[in-house]
């Protein structure tokens, strides 16, 4: 049976030690007795999608952005490679003992229904999705809630009414501060003046968001993204800053998995002040513990495990900075062999960051290499925080120069499917194969098995029932997932699959699709996938040869 993801908050929650995931009971009261130190939610599962509006009225759907966004627990892998390699040391022993950990983050769909994630991105690691627009727009973000507690979304510097918050405090807590397991709201978010860069800043601006329902916890289970905002004077027509040819972003974070709760800090604080509270550890222990499952991270990443972070020489590149976390959270952002420009209005190559620091440095890639980027703070460091920037030189086959894949939260990037190759072969006997790979986005622990899988394209329509292995037949026609376990379980996310199709019903059908002669070229052929109740879109290009 598969595994859907409030299935799988259970298991996570159940056999992860993680004492800031207990769950508070659900109940429909809006507002706790005064004085209070219970959560009680504010939107219930049963009562349905009650935002959407911004100061009692709904936004102009022509100036609104729409995003689908739940929180979802997942096994989150801090050294996800297994080893250092940017320094080539030894993983530290408590690293090694407690790579993954429960966490719970947001992740995007592209739809309300919630049944097709969205891909995410590499480089961005623990970091929810970019929402992005221009000064004057609106955000409109359904968020549902997969976890097993009340979580929200509150956004830094955008505008918003109470409803829209996104936080829990006495008296009277608007709507969407805490949105119970299974519930959804949706959030509006005003971009106004006030919101975007000043004319003396640079021309986009980074702000965080995250959960806030006890306090700031929950951005240490990993509900933490950010809002890009640009001034429309300098932005292309799909909102991206018209200055720049590239975005990258980093958030400077110790994220704290020593299983301790706060009453057990403060009782072996307290015992520390010769005050009798009776701990069941010293203050010495505590701070021993606190250090060894202390994560400092780039991104939720560390020793140099973060990827993605590559460019083109030449190319200007905004980097969005953040801090996050507790009075330990003091960090120095610094790039080897580059210089940046921070805020507009100073050169260096170390950016300060504090805990909510929210800033902008602009780079001119313009030393081609492989150079380090990390905290400087020495102990950071030490402690893994670091990883690796690079510039293609011109002339090489770097990543691409084109705007789209270079910014985030775009329209196009929204998407979950991809094929990676295509190829149609042509027999002189009138017959044709086509061959595809490609990856497609699924729910976590995904049981290959379970869910029939169907294919459309160049006017056909091809189903499959997998077996136990991820493979199945149809006629005409073969499909295998290529990275299912032993028990056909796909884990992480992503589902990678070939398809193999023959038979001169397909030669017909490519000639149907516009190839002619017998001239070997490229076809773009648009095709859907569907996987159980999920919906997924994408292009292949199909190369075509003639034998």
């Amino acid at each position: 049976m598969n595994i859907m993801p409030h299935v799988l908050a259970s298991i996570v929650l159940g056999c992860v030690l993680l004492p800031s995931l207990r769950a508070q009971p659900v109940q429909t009261n809006a507002t706790p007795p005064l004085g209070s130190n219970s959560i009680q939610v504010t939107v219930t599962a049963e009562m349905g999608d009650l935002g959407g509006k911004f100061f009692g009225r709904a936004p102009d759907p022509a100036k609104t952005r729409r995003y689908y966004i739940a929180a979802e627990p997942e096994l989150w892998d801090f050294t996800p490679q297994g080893l250092d390699p940017v320094c080539g040391k030894p993983l530290p022993p408590p690293v090694v003992a407690q790579r993954r950990v429960g966490k719970i983050r947001y992740v995007q769909y592209t739809d309300d229904t919630f049944t097709t994630k969205v891909f995410q991105n590499p480089r961005l690691g623990i970091l929810g999705p970019v929402l992005r627009g221009v000064t004057g727009e609106f955000l409109a973000v359904t968020f549902l809630n997969r976890g097993g507690q009340p979580l929200s979304m509150h956004p830094h510097g955008v505008k918003y009414d109470k409803d829209s918050e996104g936080s829990y405090y006495e008296p009277r807590p608007g709507r969407g501060a805490a949105i119970g397991p299974r519930g959804q709201f949706t959030y509006i978010w005003h971009l106004d003046a006030e919101s975007g860069p000043m004319s003396s800043e640079p021309s986009s601006k980074g702000w965080l968001y995250h959960s806030h329902v006890n306090g700031d916890e929950e951005a240490n289970l990993g509900l933490v993204g950010f809002i890009v905002v640009t001034d429309p004077q300098r932005a292309r027509p799909d909102g991206t800053p018209n200055d720049i040819e590239r975005e990258q972003a980093a958030l400077f974070m110790i994220f704290d998995e020593s299983g301790l709760g706060e009453a057990e800090r403060e009782a072996a604080e307290y015992a520390s002040l010769g005050m009798n509270t009776g701990p069941s550890k010293t203050w010495s222990q505590v701070q021993e513990i606190l250090e060894q499952g202390a994560r400092v991270s780039i991104n939720g990443l560390i020793f140099g495990n973060l990827t993605g972070l590559e460019m083109n020489e030449g190319e200007r590149v905004r980097w969005y900075l953040f801090g996050l976390g507790s009075e330990k959270d003091f960090h120095t952002a610094h790039w080897h062999g580059m210089r940046v420009t921070e805020e507009g209005r100073r050169r260096t190559d170390v950016v300060e960051l504090l805990p909510a620091s929210m800033k902008v440095a602009d780079m001119i890639a313009d030393n081609p290499g492989s150079w380090l980027f990390h905290c400087h703070v020495s102990d950071h460091m030490t402690e893994g925080m670091f990883a690796r920037f690079t510039v293609h030189p011109k002339g090489s086959s770097g990543v691409p120069r084109s705007a789209g894949p270079a910014f985030f939260g775009l329209s196009t990037a929204k998407q979950s499917l991809q094929i990676k190759n295509a190829a149609a072969r042509l027999g002189s006997s009138g017959g044709a194969q086509i061959k595809l790979e490609g990856v497609v986005t699924v729910f976590e622990a995904f049981s290959v098995f379970n869910q029939p899988v169907t294919f459309q394209l160049l006017g056909r329509t091809v189903p499959f029932a997998p077996n136990r292995r991820g493979q199945g037949t149809a006629p005409g026609g073969e499909y295998k997932i290529r990275n299912a376990s032993q028990f056909g379980v796909v884990y992480g996310g992503l589902l990678e699959f070939e398809l193999t199709l023959q038979g001169q019903e397909w030669r017909e059908a490519l000639m149907k699709a516009g190839l002619t002669g017998r001239t070997a070229r490229s076809l773009t052929v648009p095709m859907k996938v569907q996987i159980g109740t999920a919906s997924h879109e994408g292009i292949a290009e199909v190369q075509c040869l003639f034998e």
